[in-house]
């Protein structure tokens, strides 16, 4: 019977044993990727990055070209793209796929209760929650450039009017000017003008990147000002105008509309609570007095 045992736990450790080299042979034949010029991995990222790396070289080619593609403008337009490549973000959504699908079967298997119907929908719910990153992102930065938008306007008026050119306002704007999204663009405009781009090829490649609407207004009236030969401090500093009076508009759009959503809480919540308050006063005066 010992000897049973043993055999027994002799070949469980040596499954076990096999199933570590393999495991290790099959990460190790994953080629490293070179993150020298790439931003920094958040935390998580970080912790989870050897798995990523094994889903980018294993999973990545097998999506469609133009699912890739548009993944690529989309990274692009949320400012992601210095963080992860296409691959890798297909290698994080295929990771968060398998981590959501086990931690349900963890859960389900801890009930005693196994249905492949909550696994396949916990596995796509991982799969599809990286995008729901890269849109908030998206949308968080849009937010920043126009909010940002007027201020950088004024620097380049400034740099302008004191007798630069348009790359030396840039550079005046990049050197004393605020952080922030827009400062990243413009430092890139100028490394593309310096590497031989024209400025308004260089304009145009930075609203392609950005994506917004008031990128896009701004980028055509200086276009249109440079090839008129018309002096481009009067059109940024109506452009920095316009978009004060659109953030103004914007805000008071939303005071307008705070009432109407402050509607929906004061009836489910709010309202209910109020009329059960008083019905309970309501009751008890009525109780006591005889009425019922």
């Amino acid at each position: 019977m010992n000897g049973i045992l043993l055999a027994i736990f002799a070949t469980a450790a040596l499954a076990v044993v096999i199933f570590l080299v393999l495991l290790y042979l099959e990460f190790s034949s994953v080629p490293r990727d070179e993150r020298e010029f790439m931003d920094p991995l958040p935390g998580l990222l970080q912790r989870i990055w050897p798995l990523v790396n094994w889903a980018t070289a294993r999973t990545a080619h097998f999506f469609p070209a133009a699912y890739r593609a548009n993944l690529q403008r989309r990274l692009l337009l949320s400012g992601m793209h210095y963080l992860l490549t296409v691959d890798q973000f297909l290698g994080v959504k295929v990771i968060g796929g398998l981590l959501a699908a086990l931690a349900m079967a963890l859960a389900l298997g801890m009930l005693g209760a196994l249905d492949p119907l909550y696994l396949v929908l916990a596995g796509a719910l991982g799969f599809f929650l990286p995008d729901l990153r890269l849109n908030d992102a998206r949308k968080l930065r849009s937010k920043r450039i126009v909010r940002e938008l007027p201020d950088f306007l004024d620097f380049l008026v400034l740099g302008i009017e004191a007798g630069q050119n348009l790359s030396g306002a840039i550079r005046l704007t990049l050197a004393k000017g605020p952080p922030g999204v827009l400062r990243q663009e413009f430092t890139r405009v100028l490394r593309d003008i310096s590497a031989g781009v024209t400025r308004a090829d260089a304009l145009q490649q930075m609203q392609d990147r950005v994506g917004v609407r008031e990128i896009t207004n701004m980028v055509s009236a200086m276009v249109q000002a440079e090839r008129v030969g018309s002096s481009l401090a009067p059109v940024l500093r109506e452009q920095a105008a316009q978009r004060r009076a659109e953030r103004f508009l914007a805000a008071e759009k939303k005071a307008f509309e705070a009432p109407v959503l402050m509607l929906g809480p004061l009836v489910i919540f709010i309202f209910p609570g109020t009329f059960a308050f008083l019905g309970y006063f309501l009751y008890q005066k009525i109780a006591m007095s005889g009425g019922f």
